[in-house]
């Protein structure tokens, strides 16, 4: 939808900057309304998946159901390089350090993990958990927007057709990555590794004139193996916390 809209607004005579201003903006509001949807009780995953075929029909409904070529406005964050990098590499490089920084050193980050963690805890010390919920979603929708922006700079055209597997994907990445899908624990650079594995899984595949579909197949296979790890390891934890406050409540300790 941020490609189709920025590309509609370069086609009919809008600056390129304005434009990409306008696509990012939009994927601010739709994730602040995901947001406020989710504070009603409905399940965040099932709520954006829902939000993915509404902003694919709107897009499509927005360009008429076809692509918009002859982007070349937009090469300078797609195909361009600079000293010799790739412009979308620039761009993940800056948005991997702001968010990094943002979680780990700063007052509104570090709550919003602790929101992911434990919303009620911190509701009770008298932080407004609502808010910083709708700002991860805020923060996710900013980001999926300027991911179409690169995606349709690099092709030079808008689709509004959306590629739903790569929300397994992300998944895959972020589960790979050691990232709580409850929320409350990761790191973006783990992320970033676990990105990199399926890039070079996919990659590998290919070079080896083997199937595109066996790709898919591993993504899911390594989706339910971190799952399975993820569940394993919460597990222990908590049982050796469990342990050890028996332990402590036996011996008299505090």
């Amino acid at each position: 939808m941020a490609g189709c809209v920025c590309g509609s607004l370069v086609t009919h005579g809008t600056p390129t900057w304005p434009a990409i201003v306008a696509a990012l903006l939009l994927g601010c509001v739709v994730g602040a309304v995901n947001g406020l949807i989710t504070l009603r009780g409905f399940n965040p995953i099932v709520v954006t998946i829902g939000t993915l075929s509404a902003m694919t029909g709107l897009a499509s409904v927005l360009v008429g159901g076809y692509t918009i070529p002859g982007l070349d406005s937009l090469t300078f964050m797609g195909t361009q390089r600079y000293l010799g990098v790739p412009a979308p590499v620039w761009i993940t490089a800056v948005l991997f350090a702001a968010g990094t920084v943002f979680l780990t050193r700063t007052r509104d980050g570090i709550r919003l993990m602790a929101v992911g963690g434990n919303p009620e805890a911190v509701r009770r010390s008298g932080i407004h958990a609502d808010r910083y919920k709708v700002l991860g979603f805020v923060i996710s929708g900013f980001c999926a927007a300027l991911g179409g922006l690169v995606t349709t700079a690099l092709v030079t055209e808008a689709s509004p057709a959306a590629n739903a597997s790569i929300i397994f994907n992300a998944l895959t990445a972020v589960a790979l990555a050691g990232v709580s899908l409850a929320g409350g624990r990761g790191s973006l650079p783990r992320v970033l590794v676990g990105a990199l594995i399926l890039g070079t899984i996919s990659n590998a595949l290919t070079l080896k004139g083997i199937s595109p579909y066996w790709g898919t197949a591993v993504t899911g296979l390594l989706l339910l193996g971190s799952l399975a790890v993820e569940k394993w390891v919460s597990s222990t934890v908590s049982r050796r916390l469990v342990q050890s406050a028996h332990a402590s409540v036996h011996t008299g300790t505090r």
